[in-house]
């Protein structure tokens, strides 16, 4: 039997050759109007949307995430175990012909896994590039973002702050901020500006990382 690769709107045959991956937390704190797996869902979303832009196969989303052990809002796992779960996406990837992996990533803490894909390149045989979109947590960009994608409850916006809850903007994380320089920065933000919903933002942003992503994919194809 011949598959029919050229079928379907791809932009190039080689496309399959490429697989796309989805990265985020499923349990984690981001205060009254986003859910707690706010962060998978949005990489899920922007993941799907690539792989449907450009024909490159979605292979789903990582289940186990990680986190700095100094940041306290969620429940996460040892880098290791997020690794071990991408393994197994590129070994039965490569089952289905790919070669190249793009890991669209949108929690923080997962950057501790990048160290380890050097390794994994050289074990399998492929190519990982890792592309990480992130936002101050809960705050207006992820809260506006989250808006488009169609999972912030509006009518939870009004006690939505880093007073009630203090993992907005990781105001209230005292371990967090002592121990990052970048996280204080981002919540004495938070603590002068607040939080709002800004829907053109969300849409600028959404827009902006998945033509950065559909990028990646053609330079895979045209190289």
């Amino acid at each position: 039997m011949q598959l029919r690769l050229s079928s379907g709107k791809i932009i190039d045959e080689k496309v399959h050759n490429i697989g796309i991956i989805a990265l985020g937390s499923f349990l984690e704190n981001h205060g009254s109007a986003l859910p707690i797996d706010t962060d998978a869902k949005i990489a899920s979303y922007i993941a799907l949307k690539v792989s449907i832009l450009t024909g490159g196969k979605f292979l789903g989303v990582v289940i186990p995430s990680t986190e700095y052990d100094y940041v306290k809002h969620g429940i996460h796992n040892k880098p290791e175990e997020v690794v071990d779960f991408i393994k197994f996406l590129i070994k039965e990837g490569k089952k289905i012909g790919i070669k190249k992996f793009l890991i669209v990533n949108c929690h923080g803490g997962n950057v501790l896994i990048e160290r380890f894909l050097n390794d994994l390149e050289k074990e399998f045989n492929v190519e990982i590039k890792m592309k990480n979109i992130t936002f101050t947590h809960a705050a207006t960009e992820e809260v506006s973002v989250g808006y488009v994608v169609g999972i912030v409850d509006e009518n939870k916006m009004d006690e939505h702050n880093f007073i009630k809850y203090r993992e907005i903007g990781m105001v209230g994380l005292k371990e967090a901020r002592e121990n990052n320089k970048f996280i204080d920065g981002e919540a004495k933000v938070v603590e002068k500006e607040g939080v709002r919903i800004d829907k053109e933002l969300g849409k600028r942003i959404l827009n902006n990382v998945t033509k950065e992503c559909v990028e990646i994919v053609k330079l895979w194809i045209n190289r």
